[in-house]
C-alpha cells in the first residue's frame, strides 16, 4: 500500500528489435504487468517500438504527432493501453516524422510522448542532445544522420507530481536537468535509454545517481537491454534512484518491470535537510 500522495511508478525494460509488431506485443504485456503492480506512471525505454541496424531504418515507421489524421500504430497502442489500465504512459523515445518540403521523410525526431489515462497525448519531448560518438572498437553511432534535434525542455504534471522528460544521452548534460528542476519545478526526472553496453558499464549508474543527488529529485531510468542485432547491444540495468542518490529499484537484465512508490516526504526531507537547491548560485562567472 502506497502512502497518500505517493506516485507509484514503473520502469519497463525490454530488448527491442526491428520488428514493430513484436515490440508492441512486448509493450502490451509489460504495461499490463506494471498496472497489475499498482503503477500509475509507466515509463517505456528509448526505442521501445523499433531499434534497427541503421539510423535511417526507423524512418519507415516514423509517425506524425501533429495534424488531424488517424494516429499510427505506436501512438494508438499507447493510447489503448493507457485507457484500458487507467495509467499515464511515457513512450520513452519514438520516431516522430519531420516532413521535408516535398513530403518525404529524411529525418525524424526522437520523441518521448506522454499519454494520459484518457488516451490523450498531453506532452512530448524531442531529444535535444544527439548521440554522435566514435569509440574505436567499442561504439560508433551518428544519431544525427537520421534524427533532428529538439530545442525545448519539457515538464508535465502526473497525479500532482512535476515530471521532467529527457532521453538517454541527455543524461551527460547536467545543465538540462538543472533547468528542469530550478526553472520548471521538476520533482521526478525520467531518463528512458538505449545506453550502449560499453558506455553503460562505465557511466550509467554514476550519471543517474549524480543527476538525482545534485537536483534532489527522483530519477526513473527505463532501459533497453541485451543484443538487438549484430551491431547494437544495450546495457540494461533499469533503475529508480531516490533524491538522496540511493538505488531503490533495479533490473539488471531480461524483459521486465521495476516498481517503486515515489514518496513526497522523502523528497521534502532531502530538500529540507540538505538545501542545495536554495544555495545554488546560478550565474556565469567572469572569465579570468
Amino acid at each position: 500500500m502506497s502512502e497518500p500522495g505517493a506516485l507509484v511508478t514503473a520502469a519497463i525494460q525490454m530488448c527491442s528489435t526491428d520488428d514493430l509488431e513484436a515490440n508492441l506485443a512486448t509493450v502490451r504485456r509489460l504495461v499490463e504487468a506494471a498496472a497489475g503492480d499498482g503503477a500509475r506512471l509507466v515509463v517505456l525505454p528509448e526505442c521501445f517500438a523499433f531499434l534497427g541496424k541503421g539510423e535511417k531504418d526507423k524512418l519507415a515507421i516514423a509517425e506524425r504527432l501533429d495534424g488531424d489524421g488517424a494516429p499510427g500504430p505506436i501512438r494508438s497502442t499507447l493510447a489503448e493501453l493507457a485507457t484500458r489500465f487507467g495509467v499515464t504512459i511515457v513512450g520513452g523515445g519514438m520516431p516522430e516524422r519531420e516532413d521535408s518540403a516535398d513530403g518525404t521523410v529524411r529525418r525524424a525526431y526522437n520523441t518521448a510522448v506522454v499519454i494520459d489515462p484518457r488516451g490523450a497525448l498531453v506532452a512530448r519531448y524531442r531529444k535535444i542532445h544527439l548521440f554522435d560518438i566514435d569509440i574505436p572498437g567499442r561504439a560508433t553511432m551518428r544519431e544525427s544522420d537520421a534524427t533532428a534535434p529538439g530545442t525545448t525542455p519539457c515538464v508535465v504534471e502526473v497525479d500532482g507530481w512535476k515530471v521532467g522528460l529527457t532521453i538517454c544521452y541527455d543524461v551527460r548534460f547536467p545543465e538540462l536537468y538543472r533547468r528542469l528542476v530550478m526553472d520548471h519545478g521538476a520533482e521526478v526526472l525520467l531518463v528512458p535509454a538505449a545506453f550502449t553496453a560499453h558506455t553503460g558499464r562505465a557511466h550509467w549508474h554514476l550519471l543517474l545517481r549524480a543527476r538525482a543527488v545534485e537536483n534532489q529529485a527522483y530519477v526513473v531510468a527505463a532501459a533497453e537491454w541485451g543484443r538487438h542485432n549484430e551491431r547494437r547491444e544495450s546495457f540494461g540495468h533499469s533503475l529508480i534512484v531516490d533524491p538522496w542518490g540511493s538505488v531503490v529499484a533495479e533490473r539488471t537484465e531480461d524483459d521486465g518491470v521495476i516498481v517503486h512508490a515515489l514518496d513526497r516526504e522523502t523528497l521534502a526531507k532531502t530538500r529540507r535537510e540538505m538545501p542545495v537547491l536554495r544555495h545554488a548560485a546560478l550565474w556565469a562567472p567572469p572569465a579570468c
